[in-house]
């Protein structure tokens, strides 16, 4: 079942709002009243779909939460009674999935909510696809696609009146086609029905298919059969006649908007897909050179009888590790600062069901306080775990105000540390990330001594020593204590 949460100052409005959702069979997963409340909600409960009043109580609206959750890849729809170039402007920014303007009955909310749902879903499907490069001019140019004449002429002068460029005019679907594919438009405004064999519907599928241009329906249709036609093609937007020159200009401009965010998405998730190849080609080879020098000498030394070369390949790492022991004799110096700067404490984690609640309390225990005010947050990202994990941070959530619990899901999820941390730094208040594992355990002086060390311009980060909390339990524990031994207090500190 589909999940929406509701983000609505007004109670009243977010009642029957939760009401009618779900009497069309929504899941609402919960409702906010603030933006800070919204941020904590959307992260945690990672909805299918976020319906988001944007003038809300407290410092952040509606607009600055969708901006801070646009890296979590949640679609949001904004309902607002405002439809100012202004407010229409900075909902465009934050990369909406619609535009909702009060008041609206049943028939609108279930379009723009199932096509917003059907959109996202598209692009999420895409999102490792390499977006083709678009050619858009200072004014985005739209096609419209209307057998009623006056009403074309009136569309096209809305049009005109919101700012866009009407590149040219259709009446039929199969003109509609040859049209996109020889004007290219930025967007095009289709009605569904339409003279001749083809209709809107039918040509807004080769439309997006194979020209990639965006469509946005247009009709005073919106049964069941004409509503489930169109989800099938995917489409980017759902006008319902009679509509407004503010509707139109808001449903454009978020639609294009979304899909300048997922291109920029997809490309950089590309890049780093290209990027994550080439260095594994360049390791790989790495590691075929050096074990072929090295089988290649071992073969030598048992032809000649003679082991030499073994020697010398022993004798490298030794120096290599004297060196190190050397340099780490020389005391880092005590740094003299006394600030204490907000800290958001980020842990991801993927199933950590024997670790994550004890990490949390030890975490919770800092002592790290300002004007007797916790001065540090928590942030827990559950990266897709399958066990335990995600029940007993529920739970930790009830008990501890600052933690906060970030969930990533499919297709997001297990894709690396990385993205987990990133997740974790969007939703950060603070003004230094601290990273830690989910097994981490602290004593309570811990950010007290190691922040000071940040403080300088020529500072971007400080490591501390990680030692095993339980060495004395087995030989395999005492071995990984030994091994964190050298690596923090002699490799670390000697780099």
């Amino acid at each position: 079942m589909t999940s929406i949460l509701i983000v609505e100052d007004e109670a009243l409005i977010a009642s029957d709002l939760q009401m009618r959702l779900e009497d069309m069979g929504y899941r609402v997963v919960g409702v906010a009243a603030t933006g800070k409340e919204a941020l904590k909600l959307i992260a945690e409960k990672r909805p299918d779909l976020v319906l988001m009043d944007i003038v809300l109580r407290g410092e952040m609206d509606g607009v600055d939460v969708a901006r801070r959750v646009k890296e979590l890849r949640v679609p949001v729809v904004f309902l607002t009674a405002y439809s100012d170039p202004e407010t229409i402007g900075r909902a465009r920014r934050a990369g909406a999935y619609g535009y909702l303007l009060k008041p609206y009955d049943d028939r609108t909310l279930r379009v723009t909510v199932e096509t917003a749902l059907k959109r996202y879903r598209a692009d999420i499907r895409d999102l490792l696809k390499v977006p083709k490069e678009r050619k858009t001019g200072a004014v985005p140019g739209v096609l419209v696609v209307e057998d009623e004449a006056i009403v074309a002429a009136d569309l096209s002068h809305k049009l005109e009146e919101a700012g866009f460029r009407v590149v040219g005019v259709e009446d039929t679907g199969e003109g509609a086609v040859s049209a996109a594919a020889e004007l290219q438009p930025d967007v095009v405004i289709m009605d569904v029905y339409l003279r001749g064999e083809m209709d809107g519907i039918e040509a807004a599928e080769v439309i997006q298919g194979e020209y990639g241009i965006p469509v946005i329906y247009l009709t005073a249709y919106s049964d069941d059969s004409t509503l489930s036609r169109i989800l099938e093609t995917e489409p980017y937007g759902y006008l319902l006649k009679p509509f407004s020159t503010e509707q139109l200009r808001a449903e454009i401009e978020v639609v294009l908007q979304t899909i300048r965010d997922m291109e920029d998405y997809s490309r950089r998730m590309h890049e780093v897909i290209v990027t994550k190849a080439e260095e594994m080609k360049i390791e790989k080879t790495g590691v075929f050179f050096v074990s072929s020098v090295i089988l290649g000498l071992a073969a030598y030394g048992f032809i000649t009888r003679s082991m030499t070369w073994l020697m010398y390949t022993l004798f490298i790492p030794v120096v290599y590790s004297l060196l190190h022991l050397s340099f780490s004799y020389r005391k880092p110096e005590r740094p003299v600062s006394d600030s204490m700067p907000m800290v958001s404490v980020i842990v991801p984690a993927n199933n950590e069901e024997n670790t994550i609640e004890r990490c949390v309390e030890t975490l919770s225990s800092l002592d790290y306080h300002v004007n007797g005010r916790r001065n540090y947050e928590i942030i827990v990202v559950n990266d897709g775990s399958t066990d335990r994990t995600g029940e007993i941070l529920e739970e930790l959530v009830k008990r501890y105000r600052h933690l906060k619990v970030v969930t990533r899901r499919a297709p997001f999820a297990f894709n690396g540390k990385g993205y987990a941390l990133n997740d974790g730094v969007a939703l950060a208040d603070g003004d230094i990330i601290a990273v830690f594992d989910a097994d981490a355990r602290v004593e309570p002086d811990f950010l007290r001594n190691i922040v000071p060390y940040l403080d300088g311009d020529d500072v971007a980060g400080a490591q501390s020593r990680v030692r095993m909390y339980n060495a004395d339990e087995n030989l395999l524990t005492r071995m990984q204590d030994l091994e964190f031994a050298i690596f923090g207090n002699v490799i670390m500190r000697s780099r």
